[in-house]
């Protein structure tokens, strides 16, 4: 209850009843100190960043790159220049994905799988289409997991790149990515959505040993309009980037231009400095509640609702298989029921969950639904919440019968 006291959205109320979130998934909810942190960098800092000799350009510039230091020191990367500032995961991939592409050669092969979120997915896609490169999908199971060995059985000498989710935004299974790194060839390169991970697992970049690994802000507790690529130096530094403009060159002639140091390079453009400055004050957040504590309450809130759910008569759960590693999030559909009528009615007790294909089509054509309700959890979620989901949909599948 004490974390939930510092989400003030949670303490409204729909139609007389209390919110019960559960979308954290799509995007967490934001606590009281990264609200202020964004209102008062508003009040007091607002200017540009980089090259300002002014007062307030300098301090927005420090609030910029201290968020920058407070990620790098979050996932354990050695360096902040291996930390570029995105709009969001998105970005991020998009950008490593079209950066990359200049360093391929026509045949080479792209790995990825049919579990990955629309995001970690078309980007791939779109390169091999446009650069006559492999695009191999490994195919997830009849319940729409993904077994490691197949992936790393798959890489051929032509594999250059392994495009994957470090966890399912539909089941929540949780990708052990460092096997995968560890078991393929030293040259194939490693690039990790990490979207649904860095929300309920700690994630350490370098003992990982991937390559590349993308993150938004806002589900981890922080703004909308920024994310993280992080990528290795070494990589990082040979890359050229594809967006260009203003704060990331060096010098400019009429006839060229040379770009900027790391990690200025790959950041075009006035960025989102308000979202930074709510993004340090996230991870703070996050720190000070000794966030690791939370997934193993998470888990346990997840394993309680798939009892609970799998007494229920005519519910069908997606993925769960006592024998992987997961956390956070179920998919479900109810027998002859919609998932969006699922999800609509479910609001009237105050209950927010998630209707639809949740981006990630090719799984829902594998598990041979056009889509499923989801719950995910979050770090301000109960036992309490978790018994008013459970009421709550018994009323609603009544209702709907």
């Amino acid at each position: 209850m004490a974390i939930k006291s510092d989400f003030p959205i949670l303490s409204q109320k729909i139609r007389g009843n209390s919110i019960v979130y559960l979308d954290s998934a799509a995007s967490a909810q934001k606590p009281e100190m990264v609200i202020n942190a964004v209102s008062d960098f508003y009040r007091s800092s607002y200017e540009n960043v980089h090259r300002g000799m002014n007062s307030l350009s300098i301090n927005a510039t420090d609030i910029y790159e201290r968020s920058r230091s407070a990620c790098a020191d979050f996932i354990k990367a050695s360096s902040t220049n291996s930390v570029i500032f995105t709009r969001g995961a998105t970005d991020s991939i998009n950008l490593i994905a079209n950066t990359i592409a200049q360093q391929l050669e026509e045949g080479d092969e792209i790995i990825t799988t049919e579990i990955e979120h629309h995001s970690n997915f078309l980007p791939w896609m779109n390169i091999c289409k446009n650069h006559k490169l492999q695009f191999k999908v490994i195919p997830a199971s009849a319940n729409g997991l993904i077994d490691e060995d197949e992936i790393i059985q798959s890489c051929t000498s032509k594999t250059k790149i392994i495009a994957i989710t470090h966890m399912s935004n539909v089941t929540g299974q949780i990708i052990n990515v460092k096997k995968i790194k560890d078991s393929v060839d030293k040259n194939i390169l490693l690039a990790v959505d990490g979207c649904q991970a860095i929300a309920h697992i700690k994630v350490d970049v370098k003992e990982l040993n991937c390559d590349f690994y993308s993150f938004s802000s806002h589900k981890l507790y922080g703004p909308s309009g920024i994310g993280v690529l992080y990528g290795k130096e070494e990589l990082l530094n040979k890359l050229n980037p594809v967006v260009v403009g203003g704060g990331m060159i060096n010098q400019v002639s009429i006839n060229d231009f040379s770009y900027a140091m790391l990690p200025n390079k790959f950041e075009a453009g006035t960025p989102s400095i308000e979202a930074a400055a709510g993004f340090c004050a996230a991870l703070k957040y996050l720190n000070q509640i000794d966030f690791e504590k939370t997934f193993l309450e998470e888990k346990k809130l997840r394993q309680s609702l798939i009892e609970s759910m799998s007494a229920m008569e005519g519910i069908e759960m997606y993925g769960i298989d006592n024998s992987i590693f997961a956390s956070s999030i179920i998919s479900f559909n109810v027998q002859n029921k919609n998932f969006n009528d699922i999800a609509t009615f479910l609001d009237q007790y105050g209950i927010m969950i998630r209707g639809g294909h949740h981006c990630c089509q090719p799984l829902m054509k594998k598990l041979n639904i056009p889509g499923s309700c989801r719950l995910s959890l979050g770090i301000y979620n109960t036992m309490e919440d978790v018994s008013k989901f459970l009421d709550s949909l018994k009323k609603t599948i009544n209702l709907l019968s």
